[in-house]
């Protein structure tokens, strides 16, 4: 199974490029289309060459988060139902307050700390 490309800091970008014989600014290049400009896929990195987006489709994998449902409460809370890669889903909950927004981010497919405004508690792990 090929590794995930957000599994990477920056600094292992830049050493597989140097490994695979790109300049080492091309891993910058590449986590900022991650995480600045936030694409879909490598095809979208169009200041790489074709030739180095094709290996990275053919060394990694590209796993991006899906929208499955989006709910807006009338107090302002904001969840979301996200799809992984295998089928799972997280939940994602932005919370306003008077003295600012606070989010919960599910990292994981269930949760077990049972906060009462989440889904992602109901069925554990």
């Amino acid at each position: 199974m090929k590794p995930f490309i957000y599994d990477y800091t920056i600094d292992q970008l830049q050493d597989w490029m140097k490994e695979n014989g790109e300049p080492a600014f091309r891993g910058t290049q590449l986590f900022e289309w991650l995480y600045v400009k936030r694409v879909m896929s490598f095809e979208d990195m169009t200041n790489l060459s074709k030739g180095l987006r094709q290996k990275l489709d053919d060394q990694f994998q590209f796993v991006t988060l899906s929208e499955i449902t989006r709910f807006e409460s009338k107090d302002g809370t904001v969840k979301f139902l996200f799809g992984l890669h295998d089928n799972h889903a997280i939940e994602t909950v932005i919370m306003r307050h008077s003295y600012g927004n606070s989010i919960c981010v599910t990292t994981q497919v269930g949760c077990r700390i049972g906060c009462t405004f989440c889904a992602s508690t109901l069925g554990g792990l």
